[in-house]
């Protein structure tokens, strides 16, 4: 018999706990008793609490990372733009226990604030890019301050879609219904800056999504 991965279970458990009561009202001692081990052996791996959160937290920043690096030069299509968002929606629903309410987990782990807000910095930059790429294709014309203002309202969509989603829809997370109508949200944002042709294929690909959720 393979021998078990501790530590990896005990991240998975974390993670399936924090998504479903909220990471405040879980403790170790629950995160040990799902995970059939003693608390002993959790504390082997993991000081504490703050510890498994900020792990995960690299694991989701990592796999965004890896989403969002898109170059400059690469030009980008209206699919692309749709595929892009598709993928970081998916991630954060993944890991949506660190979107219910940023400003307090990151009180509550001092080390995950300055975490936080490179990793806004990293996303409205990835943003911005992605925006200069269609400009320079020609699907795009914004003005600078209309691009400010549509980088600031990406990012509160992008950023907070969660909590507004669980306020609103209380099963949306798990059918990924929510997922599609916020994706469909932000490219709304998008379109009436987009040249005839590609602002047509990104309605049309947000009709048809919205309309085969699944």
């Amino acid at each position: 018999m393979a021998k078990r991965n501790t530590r990896e279970l005990v991240l998975q458990t974390s993670l399936a706990l924090f998504n479903e009561l909220g990471e405040p009202n879980v403790s170790t001692n629950r995160i040990a008793d799902e995970a059939n081990i003693s608390p002993g052996n959790l504390y082997y791996h993991f000081r504490n609490k703050q510890d498994i959160v900020v792990e995960l937290f690299t694991r989701f920043a990592t796999q965004l990372d890896r989403i969002i690096a898109v170059p400059v030069s690469a030009a980008l299509r209206a699919e692309d733009l749709w595929f892009q968002l598709h993928l970081s929606f998916e991630l954060k629903g993944q890991y949506r226990f660190l979107f219910r309410n940023p400003i307090d987990i990151s009180s509550r782990v001092p080390s995950l604030r300055r975490a936080f807000m490179g990793l806004f910095r990293r996303e409205r930059k990835a943003a911005e890019d992605m925006i200069s790429s269609l400009e320079q294709s020609g699907a795009m014309c914004i003005s600078s301050r209309e691009k400010e203002i549509l980088l600031n309202n990406l990012m509160l969509a992008m950023t907070y879609w969660i909590p507004f989603a669980e306020m609103y829809e209380e099963h949306g997370l798990q059918d990924g219904n929510v997922q599609i109508k916020s994706i469909a949200g932000a490219l709304q944002m998008i379109i009436p800056y987009m040249a005839e042709d590609a602002r047509a294929e990104l309605t049309n690909l947000a009709i048809f999504y919205l309309s085969h959720p699944n």
